[in-house]
């Protein structure tokens, strides 16, 4: 269990960062940012969770604001995974149920 919660964390972790420099990259020419290759390689990497992101989400959530509910459900599973790894690691801890 604890192999499988070190993979997520980290597969976690990567795919955060890559909407983080996709987001960096995009700022730099904002209004021609979907003709930057890099852009459109680091969409192109994250496209699996947006696509499954935007089948969760409903209609009425434009579909420009998708990867930023990606990244946020994202950035709350990356908190919940570090409570399960720390807890694995260490279940004396009183925080940990």
């Amino acid at each position: 269990m604890n192999a499988l919660i070190e993979v997520a964390f980290g597969m976690v972790f990567i795919i955060g960062l890559l909407y983080i420099a996709q987001f960096v990259v995009g700022i730099f020419n904002w209004p021609a940012r979907h003709n930057n290759a890099i852009y459109r390689f680091l969409g192109f990497l994250t496209s699996p969770v947006t696509r499954g992101v935007r089948a969760l989400t409903p209609a009425k959530v434009a579909d420009r604001h998708v990867p930023v509910v990606a990244f946020i459900l994202l950035f709350w599973l990356y908190f919940v995974l570090l409570y399960f790894r720390v807890c694995g690691r260490f279940p004396t801890l009183p925080m940990c149920f």
